[in-house]
């Protein structure tokens, strides 16, 4: 599959993470046909998608003459049928749910050209078991990060079917649009980066839980420490300079005991109880509520547009230290 032999792109589901997408692909030139079961959700998604491409353009990062092409690139359509139809690229954006994935995989299956590509954006699900069969070699997860129109990374992750110039173009392509696609060699549940946050996710709860530190200060730590010093070294390349002698140590200490395995923290499901659930219900662990939901959200991207910008020369291929 070469760029310039896409002719057209279909989205099935325009919910949280399809307009970003969709965004994403108009904006690399190809047109999108975007369709959703819930027709409420267009006027939002143009919506937001219009809201994300002034931000680019207020960070200088996209043409105010290009705008108009780039919405007009974007096709809400009535069914299926007109979003999957001739498409080259077909990504499945649906709501992490066996039965739902499933129909639109059967979807898929009936109106997709035989040579048509098929991605996932699960975040965790293992869509190769519930893939028509004939379409397995075909098939792959190419799991996106919000918000997709400014994160670059995409885990891509190959069924044991996939065939391997399937796997080949997809990098590929992504890389044409400016994604930095990392690729999973075998199926594993959450991937890479949901397993990672998994394991903070835990600690975190566990020092809340037992009032060792409060959020602010949590969040503080590690945004005044390790995240800068990931975005140099990752995870592995930091054992180099920290020495393995020392991280094998740190392995053998006693003392140093990891928190108990927790699937019900305090911290979580007490929040959860009161529908504290976050920016949704502008209340989560932080208070968003004298404030619009647009525009913490759009502070949010105006930020992590910053970070990246200043910070491309961290996910460049070619900078090794």
């Amino acid at each position: 599959m070469k760029p310039e032999e896409i002719q057209k792109i279909g989205i099935i589901g325009m919910g949280t993470m399809g307009p970003g997408i969709a965004q994403v692909m108009s904006q690399a030139g190809y047109e999108v046909s975007a369709f959703d079961l819930n027709k409420d959700n267009y006027p939002l998604a143009r919506q937001v998608i219009t809201n994300n491409l002034e931000l680019l353009i207020e960070a200088g990062q996209a043409k105010a003459e290009e705008k108009d092409e780039i919405l007009k690139r974007i096709r809400m359509v009535n069914s299926p049928e007109e979003a999957i139809t001739n498409a080259r690229i077909i990504i499945e954006v649906v709501s992490e749910n066996k039965a739902a994935k499933t129909a639109v995989f059967e979807q898929i299956d009936q109106f997709a050209d035989p040579d048509a590509i098929i991605w996932s954006n699960t975040s965790t699900m293992n869509i190769f078991e519930l893939m028509v069969p004939d379409r397995l070699p075909r098939t792959i997860i190419a799991h996106w990060f919000a918000p997709p129109q400014i994160l670059p990374l995409v885990e891509v992750v190959k069924g044991t079917k996939t065939r391997q110039d399937i796997v080949d173009s997809t990098l590929s392509f992504l890389e044409s649009i400016g994604k930095r696609p990392v690729l999973i060699k075998d199926y594993v549940p959450g991937f890479i980066i949901n397993r990672l946050l998994r394991i903070l996710g835990r600690e975190t709860y566990f020092l809340l839980d037992n009032g060792y530190i409060t959020p602010e200060d949590l969040d503080m730590a590690v945004k005044a420490s390790i995240a800068p010093r990931m975005m140099i070294l990752g995870l592995t390349q930091r054992y180099d300079f920290t020495g393995l002698d020392l991280t094998y140590a740190n392995l053998q200490n006693k003392e140093f005991v990891d928190a108990p395995e927790d699937t019900e923290p305090d911290f979580i499901v007490s929040r959860v109880k009161k529908n504290h659930l976050g920016i949704k219900t502008g209340i989560g662990v932080y208070d968003y509520r004298d404030r619009e939901k647009a525009d913490v959200i759009k502070d949010r991207d105006r930020y992590l547009l910053k970070v990246i910008n200043d910070l491309k020369f961290c996910i460049d291929k070619k900078r090794l230290l």
